[in-house]
């Protein structure tokens, strides 16, 4: 098995080759990968002729870059198509693969993607906040009424793969009555702090009479860009 550091390094060296003859003619993070995302889907339309390891890893890692918001809103109609057909290309590609070069993949896209768009990140404005909390608020009460419901699959599916098995599990010592009190009980939460991936927020519980303990819940997002659960 190659080692997970060199991986990852290969990850990181076939990621930025391509910012070799730009990387310093412009000091706006986002516009410098919004360009190798660009250069990215011209230079391919859907397929990937060359799908060794090595390959598929920066091919994966230039699409991861171009989902990111900020540059996602930067490309034209037609770029964003070409995106498409390069993520459902991707997602047929890893059916083939096996389990261990998969968890390869994922683990290096994860080492790498946090630093790069922690160096596009910037401050949400008022209206950016109120969406993502509208957003979250929805899909944490997603969450409470599949509970509510009973469904557990869908209740799980709200949450990020890492974590989801833990809390399949703990709904299910769960009797139906105790998960319908989770949903009721646990709906007050208020936003704490938005950082880069991160969502945390501060839940008001009433499971104790005359108490109302407050703990954490946390958002994340996964290797799609997907707003999941972390934890509560």
């Amino acid at each position: 098995m190659i080692n997970k550091k060199i991986t990852i390094q290969i990850v990181v060296f076939i990621l930025l080759i391509s910012l070799q003859s730009y990387s310093y003619s412009s000091p706006d993070e986002v516009e410098k990968y919004t360009q190798q995302c660009k250069n990215f889907l011209n230079r391919h339309s859907g397929e990937l002729k060359d799908e060794s390891f090595e390959k598929l890893l920066g091919y994966i890692g230039n699409a991861q870059i171009c989902r990111i918001e900020k540059i996602h809103n930067k490309l034209d109609e037609e770029e964003k198509n070409r995106l498409k057909d390069v993520l459902l290309h991707i997602d047929d590609v890893k059916k083939g693969l096996s389990k261990e070069k998969l968890e390869r993949i994922n683990e290096s896209i994860a080492a790498i993607m946090p630093a790069i768009e922690n160096e596009v990140w910037e401050e949400l404005s008022n209206d950016e906040l109120m969406e993502l909390d509208i957003l979250l608020r929805a899909k944490w009460n997603g969450m409470l009424k599949a509970l509510e419901q009973n469904d557990i699959d869908k209740a799980v599916n709200y949450f990020h793969h890492t974590a989801s098995d833990k809390y399949r599990k703990l709904f299910k010592t769960l009797n139906p009555y105790g998960r319908k009190k989770i949903g009721k009980d646990l709906a007050n939460i208020q936003i704490v702090e938005v950082a880069m991936n991160t969502a945390i927020y501060e839940i008001t519980s009433n499971l104790k009479k005359g108490e109302k303990p407050s703990f954490q819940l946390a958002f994340v997002k996964d290797l799609h860009g997907e707003w999941v659960i972390k934890s509560f």
